[in-house]
């Protein structure tokens, strides 16, 4: 019982990363696979190909810098930076775009002409140039988040080797493999489409599914830019987007079903004659090969449909409320036994003031030292929507879901819960009601 607690509890931190890696790659590598395989079969020369996978590295590298600087220089760094990530996420709305815009303009070339001819190499020269773009971009602006997640792996506190880093370690590189399978089976799945139409038909409603996310995105990062007014219509955008955070990512993995279900359809049997059985034998294993591609892309979809939903859903679920524990009372002191606050997890008590306010305060032993954090069971910014505790380090608001670290409760600012006055003597804590009375009117 105890083993399968640790392997699917709350307490598991692998989730954590796993979740927020996948969420944040995997649409993108989808597209980008099948980016990768467009270009791959027009490449008799392996040139555009290995182009787009330069323009990749180029991006991943420019990831790396940007990261790099604001590191460099946090405090001076963070805001040209965010005002630079609001502009380059107008910027790849712009790009891809541009590049659906192309795309359709070449199925409809290739519709009327059938068979390539200059006007298709012309096509193909200005998406490779349009995608060289929008793929470093959209690198440039991808990786500083996935970097920054290997940062927070050891929480304050906490020794620089412990299981639970090494679990968020380990989620972040599950997270990575899941997005670069997806972007593996999206290309081999991509490929194996037999006609340019079907080829620039699936790539063209990959960068139209790419537009509309960054698009979405593009409308809140102008509006902040105050490049545009806050409408009713922005404001319900931007709402929209922040109630459905992964619309566009289903809208990808649907495409990927869609792939899936069109090869498995026209893979099933050899056409056409064949000069000798040796070569019948290699077109069935060519078919079967598409086949199990295909199913792959299906498999590894439905992985990161279950990451991004259900996983997310499991870790960041709040549990049900807990009753308030017992204490003494005594000349108006309230008095606790550290006994009874003693086991590093979140302690909820309730006080009822003269004037009928219920209110509500916490009590958590730090996970470093012998200090207790003590404080409101509300905050400055998000009210007396409570807090709840995830894991074993964790306490998270219940409204805004920022996460505090234990050790930071006590301080002010932020979402921490409000600090009050109490103190630590004969192994209890004390506290005064007429500190609980001060803030009676909070909890209204």
């Amino acid at each position: 019982m105890r083993t399968a607690r640790f392997m699917f509890g709350r307490e598991f931190a692998i989730f954590k990363y796993l979740v927020a890696v996948t969420d944040h790659l995997a649409a993108f590598m989808f597209f980008l696979g099948i980016a990768f395989s467009y270009f791959a079969r027009k490449s008799g020369n392996k040139l555009l190909s290995r182009i787009i996978y330069l323009a990749a590295i180029l991006g991943i590298i420019s990831g790396f810098v940007i990261f790099g600087i604001r590191m460099h220089n946090p405090k001076g760094m963070n805001l040209p930076l965010l005002a630079f990530n609001r502009k380059l996420i107008i910027f790849i709305a712009g790009a891809a775009i541009v590049s659906s815009a192309l795309a359709l303009l070449n199925l409809i070339r290739a519709f009327v002409f059938k068979k390539d001819n200059f006007l298709s190499k012309i096509f193909c020269y200005t998406q490779l140039f349009v995608a060289v773009i929008l793929v470093t971009s959209s690198l440039m602006y991808l990786i500083p988040p996935v970097i920054q997640f290997t940062r927070e792996f050891v929480y304050f506190g906490e020794a620089g080797i412990s299981t639970n880093a090494m679990l968020r370690a380990l989620g972040f590189v599950i997270g990575i493999f899941v997005c670069l399978l997806l972007l593996l089976s999206s290309y081999k799945v991509h490929r194996s489409l037999e006609t340019e139409i079907q080829k620039i038909t699936f790539l063209f409603l990959s960068a139209c599914a790419f537009a509309l996310e960054f698009s979405a995105a593009s409308i809140s990062a102008l509006q902040r830019l105050k490049l545009i007014p806050l409408t009713d219509n922005i404001f319900k955008i931007m709402i929209w987007r922040g109630e459905n955070p992964n619309a566009f990512l289903y809208l990808q993995l649907a495409l990927g079903v869609l792939m899936f279900a069109f090869v498995i359809i026209t893979h099933t049997k050899p056409r056409g004659d064949f000069a000798n059985k040796a070569l019948l034998r290699k077109e069935k294993a060519r078919l079967r090969d598409c086949r199990r591609w295909s199913w792959s892309l299906c498999v590894f979809g439905a992985i990161v449909v279950f990451i991004v939903v259900v996983v997310h859903y499991y870790d960041t679920k709040p549990p049900a409320e807990i009753q308030p524990e017992s204490y003494e009372i005594s000349e108006n002191i309230i008095s606790i036994p550290l006994s009874q606050v003693s086991d590093g997890h979140l302690h909820k008590f309730s006080y009822v003031t003269p004037n009928n306010f219920d209110v509500r305060f916490l009590i958590v032993k730090k996970p470093t030292g012998t200090a207790y954090g003590v404080g409101l069971d509300a905050c400055e910014i998000c009210g007396i929507a409570g807090y709840y505790e995830r894991g074993n380090e964790e306490v998270v608001c219940r409204r805004c879901d920022v996460v505090m670290n234990k050790n930071t409760i006590g301080f002010k600012g932020g979402c921490n819960p409000i600090p009050f006055d109490y103190e630590v003597r004969n192994a209890k804590i004390y506290i005064d009601v007429k500190n609980l009375i001060e803030h009676e009117r909070r909890f209204k």
